[in-house]
């Protein structure tokens, strides 16, 4: 019978390792720094909000205090309870002395029965005796002169004393930004930083990223920092927090599905903090959350009283601790998140908050830290969360426009449910973007074939030709355009936000570069390129649109040499075509951005697809806008596999659109689902269109192919009865059903070589 490998204990760490997910490499980056191999004494962890750095450091200590042979783990967070500077050194050294003696000892109990400096003594080994006895000696002598810069000297150079003893040990200090609220002459957070750096051994100092390296300057100028390893923590990826709701929920007992584990990752933007609140919340009330209907009364619920609601209040009143100040926060707060844009002067802050420059500033300086707003000396700038907006209303409402709480808890639950479907619409569209700005940083001088950037010369050269031909044609094609080196890309959004009327911030990049290899301004080049989307070829109205809208960019940044590329999944129509090159623009086709970034040696969203060799695909999709893109997407990527035709693949792409569209618009789906399946059978293709639900009553003729028209007025007919009619002329065969459930449409391609 196969062995069960036992369950490792926990120390310090809350989370089993099985829900903590996402953090390996981090992880393995920290525990190295125990090894004699170690090229980096010191490591600076730049944490972003609520993306669990406490945790890590903890499962840290837990990893390292189980490798007999390695150093001695200590992990120490500074804490609001200190109060002074002194209390913070003494309960350091308290903590260091009880862990270093506790993994010497190979006693994890001790961890956390912290005892009385002279019961450590009595229960170190004989061979630490010695050192530990003169450091509580040296200890007690300091505390009873009163010295507090000695005091604090002399707890922070516990680990050096240590190390001349011959005892290794791995220091982490976590929160270090608390220092900054401790009574006291010395700076505390620079004197750790430079007692780790002189001790020798090695040591992690984490903190918020938007304050930690401000923190340490004290330090500089005594021992660089420069040299350290700097690592960032940002919140978990999405498959990562998919992985920790499923693990949570099963170890909590809860059902949870699958639609509505993605709605919580991409609400709580992977926050392993909320997501692990919000579910263990859920378990508290015996919830299970199998619907969106679910997850967000019981989301409304955290907001209004539960963890969420309050560690957001702590943090309100750590930035603002007097009532009147922090009604005054709040009110402004609440205005720069809800209003469109959310910058404002700082005076007009300060003059709004009725304070002073000295408590405007410490005001400013915390929520900077927490990332709920970004100071920039002249203007305030509202950077809200989710979730974080969603507090803010709800405050705002309770404690200064006095609403009845009856009434915010409905208007709230309200308007999640209503954004829900919203909120992953968006996520997939993101999804299905095509990341040009992913492409163009692969842009490094290269000469790639002039008809992957013009679709009029792609489309004289290769309409309706195998891919191999395409590929054997562009390898001789003599005619070349000469790439630039991108140096940055970033979303055109983060220039210039008004954009984000028009197209998701993934679909439209700026990529800053040089024409040669020679860095001078003379051949400096800004590429702004945007994905138009039409379910067609795009035309010249559309195209011209987009030129318009990317000049105006370029105008309002003040981007001199520009070259503007556009690219559509279907290309574009000749007369747009004609468009792109009388205004010296670039245009591609999704079918030309593929060939382009397999010649760059990258991938772009297409690369991502599943692959193997299964003979069934099935997607599930929200009955919402477009939407239908998704499976049009898809169902292009297995059309091409099997090698169909360009034109071939258009129709087939149409009539899965036109499908799509016909069971969201008439469907009483009580789900909002559509459930696509791709069967790949030899030489056909066949696809099913699914929905639960009732349906406008159809009249299925003796071959089986519906002729649906809806039978309330001449006004409405036609919509439904174009659709499936279209259907039938792109498809081979079409088959309309009635199941139990609700609807069936089958259609099927040959493929034809």
């Amino acid at each position: 019978m196969p062995v069960k490998t036992p369950k490792q204990r926990r120390i310090l760490a809350r989370t089993g390792t099985e829900t903590f997910v996402g953090r390996g490499e981090p992880m393995r980056e920290i525990t190295a720094l125990g090894s004699p191999r170690g090229s980096q004494s010191g490591l600076l962890l730049f944490a972003a909000p609520q993306a669990g750095v406490s945790e890590l450091l903890r499962q840290s200590f837990d990893e390292l205090f189980r490798q007999r042979g390695g150093p001695a783990p200590v992990y120490f967070a500074f804490s609001r309870t200190d109060a002074a500077n002194t209390a913070a050194a003494r309960r350091f050294l308290q903590t260091f002395l009880t862990q270093t003696v506790a993994h010497r000892r190979d006693d994890p109990a001790l961890v956390s029965a912290m005892p009385t400096l002279r019961t450590l003594l009595d229960l170190a080994a004989p061979q630490d005796y010695e050192w530990v006895e003169r450091l509580i000696q040296d200890f007690e002598r300091a505390q009873d002169e009163g010295d507090e810069r000695a005091l604090v000297r002399l707890c922070l150079g516990a680990p050096q004393q240590a190390a001349a003893a011959g005892v290794r040990t791995l220091v982490m200090f976590d929160d270090v930004h608390l220092t900054e609220r401790l009574r006291g002459e010395v700076a505390l957070a620079p004197a750790a930083a430079q007692a780790a750096l002189q001790s020798g051994v090695p040591f992690v100092l984490a903190g918020p990223r938007r304050r930690l390296l401000d923190l340490l300057n004290g330090a500089a100028q005594l021992v660089p920092l420069e040299g350290l390893r700097k690592l960032h923590l940002e919140r978990l990826k999405e498959p990562d927090a998919r992985t920790l709701v499923d693990g949570l929920a099963k170890r909590l007992g809860l059902r949870v599905s699958d639609e509505t584990r993605d709605l919580i990752v991409q609400q709580l933007e992977g926050s392993p903090y909320l997501i692990t609140a919000l579910l263990d919340a859920a378990r508290e009330a015996g919830a299970h959350l199998e619907s969106f209907r679910d997850f967000q009364s019981l989301y409304v619920d955290e907001l209004l009283g539960g963890r969420v609601q309050r560690r957001y209040a702590s943090v309100l009143e750590e930035v603002a601790p007097s009532l009147t100040l922090r009604r005054g926060l709040l009110r402004v707060l609440y205005e720069s998140a809800s209003g469109t844009g959310g910058k404002a002067p700082a005076e007009a802050w300060m003059k709004r908050l009725g304070a002073d420059a000295v408590e405007f500033e410490r005001v400013m300086r915390l929520l900077h830290m927490h990332e709920l707003a970004s100071f920039h000396a002249t203007y305030v700038e509202a950077t809200p969360t989710t979730t974080w907006r969603d507090f803010l209303r709800v405050s705002y409402r309770l404690q200064v426009a006095a609403s009845p709480r009856a009434l915010v808890v409905a208007d709230t639950l309200v308007e999640t449910l209503k954004r829900a479907p919203r909120t992953m619409a968006r996520h997939y569209r993101r999804e299905a973007a095509l990341k040009l700005g992913d492409v163009m940083r692969g842009f490094n001088f290269e000469g790639v074939p002039a008809s992957l950037l013009r679709p009029d010369l792609y489309a004289q050269k290769y309409r309706g030709l195998p891919r191999e031909e395409v590929q054997a044609g562009l390898d001789a094609e003599a005619e070349t355009l000469p790439l630039p080196q991108i140096v940055h890309a970033a979303s055109c959004a983060s220039f210039h936000p008004p954009i984000e009327q028009f197209c998701d911030e993934e679909r439209c990049s700026v990529a800053h570069g040089f024409e040669s290899g020679e860095y001078a301004e003379g051949v400096e080049v800004v590429w702004i390129a945007a994905e138009v989307e039409s379910k067609l070829e795009a035309g010249r109205a559309l195209t011209g649109l987009w030129l318009d809208r990317l000049e105006q960019v370029a105008q309002a940044c003040g981007f001199e040499r520009v070259r503007f590329w556009l690219v559509s999944r279907e290309g574009f129509s000749a007369e747009a075509a004609e468009l792109l090159n009388e205004r010296d623009a670039y245009g591609s086709s999704r079918e030309q951005l593929e060939h382009l970034s397999a010649r760059l040696g990258g991938g772009g969203a297409w690369a991502r697809e599943a692959g193997g060799a299964a003979d069934e695909f099935a997607i599930e999709l929200p009955m919402s806008e477009d939407t239908e893109l998704i499976a049009a997407h898809t169902v292009e990527q297995i059309a091409r596999r099997m090698e169909f035709q360009p034109e071939a693949i258009n129709q087939i792409k149409t009539a899965l659109v036109e499908a799509c569209i016909n069971a969201a618009e008439h469907s009483l789906s009580p789900e909002r689902k559509i459930y696509n399946r791709f069967r790949v059978e030899g030489d056909k293709l066949v696809i099913t269109v699914s929905s639960r639900g009732l349906s406008v009553p159809v009249s299925l003729p003796e071959n089986g192919v519906a002729h649906a028209e809806r039978q309330n007025g001449d006004g409405a007919k036609g919509r439904r009865g174009w659709g499936l009619k279209l259907i039938r002329t792109l498809m081979d065969d079409v088959e309309f059903e009635r199941v139990d459930d609700g609807t069936r449409l089958r259609m099927t391609k040959y493929l034809r070589k």
